[in-house]
């Protein structure tokens, strides 16, 4: 790997420094797609989220308390 770099970013082929590494505009592409495809999922989800946080009377409440050993 290091003769593969010092073979494509020697100063003899390449005398002037750039600011801007080759690729720049394939790794904001390969960022914002998944961001994308993240925020698709997440919008329906919300929903979702949202109805099943609504309360419902109960027709029965159950109590139990846990102990170290045993359950009551």
């Amino acid at each position: 790997m290091m003769f593969r770099c010092y073979y494509h970013f020697a100063e003899s082929k390449n005398p002037k420094a750039v600011q801007i590494v080759h690729g720049s505009v394939i790794e904001v592409v390969w960022t914002l797609i998944p961001a994308f495809i993240l925020i698709i999922i997440a919008v329906p989800s919300f929903a979702l989220l949202y109805s099943a946080d609504e309360l419902i009377e109960p027709a029965l409440t159950l109590k139990v308390v846990g102990h170290q050993w045993y359950w009551s």
